[in-house]
């Protein structure tokens, strides 16, 4: 379809004023959290306890490879029994001193009848406790580690069991690059740099690991967006910084570097601290501190209207969808309303993988002609069916297809309606990342 100059330029801008309120909308209804306090859920690299069963990635993220790429692994630890107190003064002992926490003292006094019994009246009793208080002590030391170490293993059971609950809308997140920024419309406590992640679970060992997914390593540009000094042409280039370098959270030298260059073009004033900056900082101040958190699935959305924004102020031509929902869609040249095609008579370019009707035939016929086509039917109609002919139709002419959906159980089962010879390039995306990544 060809359009005039002057409708040309016209649906450009209908369609860039849909897109604008789409993203006034999702803006409204999803704003960018603003402090970390607001996220789902958080764990501070900084607040891991030193123990063995606790195992930390020191490498920057480039040279790892499938199960070594890991961001951080975390086993249960073993438990050690406290010493038990010796009789003499087992029943003078007060305090849980089974817990490496909580402090254990002596009762000072004993009830006896008419005379009271005191602890110290027996120095064999005293000397005993001292012995015995120094053999807990140390017994404390050691354990807390192990203690705390069970309490991160806790913490990723219950978020490994709340990720395959809300799979679809809540994905783990490592973040580094702490900004601190009190701002008028609402002060920022929040790291800049972000990767998605993967949480893996193995049983028999028992054993969490946090692992990398492919993503590439994304500028918290929706967050910085809503700050009126921050200049858009400035978050584009150090975007275009971070793509070319690829700075890992857990980067060296290279990924500090960049924060300190950032945050200097961010405020004349902005300033790098040493360690994570103190909150409600008046210039903005980025520093160090690993952290993972929780975050809902709505920042895709948010990037995707904005890079269709760019998109649209230089492209030469315009999706013909597009340009149909914004009222400029020209008669047919023809009446398709009359098209009938039979299974064997179809045209030879159509090549569907799968038994067809003459509705999904002219679907097929359709889409070559128009660029776009809706299908609307209620369940049961056959639109999995047409829709796995169609990938095969597609594939069978060179091209990729992406298909997406409100649900990843809609698309296990298309998966499983694509041709069996097709099906090994079926990728997932969305669920697990890391079935994901074996299927590829």
């Amino acid at each position: 379809m060809s359009l005039d100059e002057k409708s040309h330029q016209a649906g450009r801008e209908r369609i860039a004023r849909v897109f604008r309120y789409l993203k006034a909308l999702n803006e409204h209804r999803n704003p960018a959290k603003r402090d970390l306090s607001e996220q789902p859920w958080t764990l501070w690299f900084r607040h891991l306890p030193d123990h063995p069963i606790i195992q930390r990635r020191v490498s920057n993220g480039h040279d790892a490879d499938g199960e070594d790429d890991f961001i951080l692994k975390v086993g249960r630890p073993t438990f050690t029994q406290p010493p038990q107190p010796p009789l003499p003064i087992a029943d003078w002992i007060l305090g849980d001193w089974e817990d490496p926490e909580k402090d254990v003292y002596v009762q000072e006094v004993k009830a006896n009848g008419a005379e009271p019994i005191r602890f110290d009246a027996e120095p064999r009793r005293v000397e005993v406790y001292e012995k015995w208080k120094i053999q807990h002590q140390n017994w404390a030391v050691s354990e807390r580690p192990a203690r705390a170490a069970m309490r991160v293993f806790e913490q990723l059971y219950e978020l490994y069991g709340r990720i395959e609950r809300e799979a679809e809308h809540i994905e783990l997140v490592l973040g580094d690059g702490i900004l601190s920024w009190k701002r008028p419309e609402g002060s920022i406590y929040h790291p800049v740099l972000l990767q998605r992640i993967q949480l893996a679970f193995n049983p028999s060992v028992p054993e969490f690991t946090l692992i990398e997914t492919g993503k590439e390593v994304e500028l918290y540009s929706a967050l910085l967006r809503s700050t009126a000094d921050v200049d858009p042409k400035i978050l584009s280039r150090c975007r275009e910084e971070l793509d070319r370098g690829g700075f890992h959270p857990l980067g060296g030298d290279e990924t500090l570097e960049f924060l300190r260059r950032f945050v200097v073009q961010l405020s004349s004033r902005g300033q790098f601290a040493e360690g994570p900056p103190g909150k409600e900082s008046e210039d903005p101040k980025i520093g160090r501190a690993p952290v993972l958190f929780l975050r809902t699935r709505t920042l895709g959305y948010a990037t995707a209207i904005e890079g269709t924004l760019e998109d649209l102020a230089g492209r030469a031509d315009l999706p013909l969808a597009l340009l149909k929902i914004v009222g400029l869609d020209p008669p047919p040249k023809e009446d398709e309303k009359a098209e009938t095609f039979e299974p064997g008579d179809e045209p030879e370019e159509i090549l569907l993988s799968k038994p067809a009707n003459p509705e999904q035939i002219r679907i097929a016929v359709r889409l070559e002609r128009e660029g776009c086509v809706l299908v609307q039917g209620p369940p049961g109609t056959g639109k999995t069916h047409t829709i796995a002919n169609l990938i095969g139709h597609l594939l069978a002419q060179g091209q990729s297809v992406l298909v997406t959906s409100h649900t990843t159980k809609a698309l296990r089962v298309l998966r499983d309606h694509v041709v069996e010879k097709l099906r090994p390039l079926c990728v997932s995306v969305l669920e697990s990342d890391l079935e994901s990544r074996s299927q590829l």
